[in-house]
């Protein structure tokens, strides 16, 4: 009888032991590099801009929907207290007013890939702005995309991810848009952090469109007005992001509980030959979305 008391305490122990290695085991799971505690991957992307293949047939994943959203009200409230409607101009294309939109945003503030802005609220982000913060790649497309989409547009956030986005631990992704441009019946890739789209003959180029110039070593006239960068030096820097292409399925939001689960709100379009991975910069576990090697399931047709 007097021996109880150890067993208990030991048992104690051992639960609390497998507790915390448990939970160790499920952090590495989760996060390889426990949130960036651990410097572990490669410095850099591979810069190889390959020639990339995918199916023309539908491979049934969850359909795209882009309805106009612009009578939201936090989109109203955006488009009036800043008086988006004043970058249209009637006699102009879609593409020249998207254009005018993305030149705005991209003068808000200057960029900053390691300031997070804490919100996906477009007029927290811009007044935040004006207080002198600056911000990354993925608040200028959170931005561009509020902005277009209050002026009736229908536009996406676009998720890049390099080939090796599994290996490296910092540089591996990149946050743009693309914008749905109805008199020419085609998206648009556009890069709001560095204010440029991209042309082929004239016709401006989706993200997958202008993979493939590059890779096939087309001509690519790029419109460059902030002139934050170099055309060639751009071209060269955007054809390696170009490999993973995903957006959000019906702009939902994806929490922690959502990486443990494996719930699905992105569909992701990969290469045929390519893996699918497991992790973004062996920071986050990356499940949560759909894949497809079908460009049907990326660019579904929006109705007049």
């Amino acid at each position: 009888m007097k021996n109880h008391p150890i067993i208990l305490v030991k048992t104690i122990l051992h639960s609390i032991l497998a507790l915390v290695l448990g939970a160790v085991i499920f952090a590495f799971w989760l996060s390889p590099r426990l949130g960036g505690l651990i410097p572990w991957g490669k410095e850099a992307i591979n810069p190889t801009i390959s020639v990339l293949h995918f199916d023309t047939l539908d491979h049934g994943a969850p359909r795209l929907n882009y309805p106009d959203i612009s009578q939201e009200p936090h989109l109203v409230e955006l488009r009036t207290a800043y008086a988006l409607d004043t970058l249209m101009h009637p006699g102009h294309t879609d593409l020249e007013n998207v254009l005018a939109v993305q030149h705005w945003v991209r003068s808000r503030w200057q960029h900053d890939g390691e300031h997070a802005a804490g919100t996906t609220n477009a007029i927290d982000i811009l007044r935040a702005a004006e207080q002198g913060e600056r911000f990354r790649c993925v608040e200028y497309s959170m931005v561009t995309t509020a902005c277009l989409a209050a002026l009736g547009y229908r536009v996406r956030g676009l998720g890049l991810m390099a080939r090796d986005i599994g290996e490296v631990r910092s540089g591996g992704g990149h946050a743009a848009n693309e914008v749905y441009l109805r008199d020419l019946r085609k998206w648009m890739f556009l890069d709001p952090q560095y204010d440029i789209i991209t042309f082929h003959d004239r016709v401006p180029l989706n993200a997958v469109e202008l993979q493939r110039m590059l890779a096939l070593g087309h001509d690519v006239d790029v419109v460059n007005p902030s002139r934050t960068i170099g055309d060639e030096e751009y071209l060269r820097w955007i054809g390696p992001y170009l490999y993973y292409i995903y957006v959000t399925i019906d702009r939902q939001s994806i929490t922690l509980w959502d990486r443990v689960v494996g719930n699905k709100k992105q569909l992701t379009l990969y290469p045929i030959g390519a893996e699918q991975p497991a992790y973004f910069q062996r920071m986050i576990r990356w499940n949560n979305t759909f894949y497809t090697h079908a460009l049907r399931d990326l660019y579904p047709v929006i109705p007049d």
